[in-house]
């Protein structure tokens, strides 16, 4: 076994650690206050005191690797006692792998199909460690994967660890119910015992305006929109006033329910309402795309549907729109109008570059195509960036493996450039010490991946966020949004009563950190 290096747990970390012990529990701790060595902690101790394997489960490969190497780190590399499973092992050996391993990493999809197919059981894993625990809701194999530990293993323990579990208490209730949850241990950055440990971190949002070349464009797109969303308000299937992109994502279940209950002749209408439905969910895409990436996005975007063998009747007829048809020629016609956000990136990072020239910077958009305009524009100044993103999605769209990610990571991580480009693969977990910027290429709406983004500054020193907001756009909602349901959630955690028994013994814990 390779050396060990020891670790010097916190006081709430060991405080944590030993109520997870006793009790399935959920603990919810700002990002950077290390929640993986509670993990640590509590997946050492399980296993001396009643043996059996531990499994660790992440979303993503990249995170589960990261796992795999921060425990291998902390207990020493005992060949074939920690072992990472993923689909690019092949069914054979990740059944090799489980017989003989006691600590294994894994995404949660890998060992659900293996336990499902019979590979192997769950039997004897005396804890399951649920990282970004926020996913546990509607049918994310997380789910299916609690339910099945719970009935096969002869000791079972849950411990979900999260920085976000939503802003709302129906949210929260639907993580705890999904993983057993006894116990919740949260804290928020205001808390006596965790408030030293966290670095201050300067949000900006930076505003431009869009060209009237795109405000063109646009006032189509929202023409050809606001007819469908009539339509499906007229036929009842989307409610009057204000609307929202979930409600109309919403509305196609109802559809689906209609008719199955509805008779031959009625259903003539629900046919030509899905159709509508499916038109604007395109459509409301294409503005999106133009109002926050631009035009030459929206250009790949609107080739690609006219491309697609299979496009289906609603893709089929809007594109023989000619009001879809100019907007075609439009978008390749003036697709060298570049968005002002990539000006103001070029900015933005210089301007960073200029205070601190080995800074580290990441970049997050959640468009590949947008990655590789950004870095484009970034070279052309001189800046060295790379694009970090999950597997191949599209076939003219090249994706990195396991290995190739965990590449450009360390070459980031040691400074041999100074951007990183991400889509959101980047956004959960990973741990990348002393980034000094992090930039939105545009705002998302879910406070989750806000606070996963924000995430990668302020760790170990202070840090910098900006968020880039084309002005009257989607961009603006979505920003105003995220910040009502981060606030909404840190009011929620510090509400939620944290478990506290004095009593509790830990032996094994402070055994564990002489080793």
């Amino acid at each position: 076994m390779s050396q060990a290096n020891p670790i010097q747990p916190r006081d709430y970390q060991l405080r944590i650690s030993e109520v997870a012990q006793r009790s399935n529990t959920l603990v919810v701790l700002p990002t950077g206050l290390g929640k993986t060595i509670i993990a640590l902690l509590v997946a050492r101790a399980r296993h001396q005191s009643i043996g059996g394997k531990v499994l660790v489960l992440a979303p993503t490969k990249p995170l589960t690797l990261q796992h795999y190497n921060t425990f291998t780190s902390a207990i020493g590399k005992d060949e074939g006692a920690l072992v990472v499973l993923t689909g690019e092992n092949s069914p054979q050996e990740r059944e090799t792998l489980w017989r003989r391993a006691t600590f294994l990493f894994a995404t949660p999809q890998t060992i659900r199909n293996d336990v499902k197919a019979g590979r192997f059981d769950l039997r004897d894993v005396v804890l399951i460690v649920f990282d970004e625990a926020h996913r546990s809701v509607k049918d994310y194999s997380y789910t299916e994967l609690a339910k099945l530990y719970m009935g096969q293993a002869r000791n079972p323990l849950i411990l979900g660890l999260t920085a976000s579990p939503g802003g709302s208490r129906e949210k929260l209730n639907e993580i705890t119910r999904n993983l057993f949850i006894n116990n919740i241990e949260a804290r928020s950055e205001e808390d006596e015992d965790v408030k030293k440990y966290v670095e201050q971190t300067e949000i900006e949002g930076i505003k431009v305006a869009l060209p009237e070349v795109y405000g063109q464009i646009l006032r189509v797109l929202r023409d050809i929109y606001a007819e469908k969303i009539k339509k499906l308000v007229d036929a009842g299937f989307l409610p009057r006033g204000r609307l929202s992109k979930k409600l109309l994502l919403e509305s196609r279940g109802l559809m689906a329910a209609r008719l199955r209950n509805s008779a031959g002749t009625n259903k003539g209408y629900i046919y030509g309402s899905l159709i509508n439905q499916g038109q604007a969910v395109m459509i409301a895409h294409a503005i999106e795309l133009t109002e926050t990436q631009g035009l030459e996005v929206l250009e790949k975007y609107l080739t690609r549907m006219r491309e697609k063998p299979d496009q289906g009747k609603a893709a089929s007829s809007l594109l023989r729109d000619p009001r879809w048809l100019a907007v075609e020629a439009d978008a390749k016609r003036l697709v060298g109008v570049e968005h002002p956000k990539l000006g103001r990136l070029q900015e933005v990072v210089r301007d960073q570059l200029a205070r601190k020239a080995d800074s580290k910077i990441i970049v997050f958009t959640q468009y590949r195509d947008t990655i590789d305009a950004i870095i484009s524009k970034l070279s052309a100044i001189g800046f060295s960036s790379q694009r970090f993103v999950g597997q191949a999605d599209r076939t003219d769209n090249e994706g990195m493996d396991q290995a190739q990610q965990a590449k450009i990571l360390n070459r980031f991580r040691s400074g041999e450039f100074s951007v990183l480009v991400s889509s959101s693969i980047g956004e959960e977990g990973l741990h990348v010490p002393d980034v000094d910027l992090v930039v939105f290429y545009e705002a998302v709406p879910s406070e989750i991946r806000s606070i996963q983004r924000k995430g990668r500054t302020g760790r170990t020193r202070p840090g910098r966020v900006v968020i880039l907001l084309a002005e009257e756009t989607v961009d603006e909602a979505y920003y105003f949004s995220s910040i009502h349901r981060e606030r909404s959630m840190k009011e929620l955690v510090s509400k939620t009563p944290s478990v506290r028994k004095d009593k509790l013994k830990a032996p094994t814990l402070l055994d564990f950190m002489g080793e």
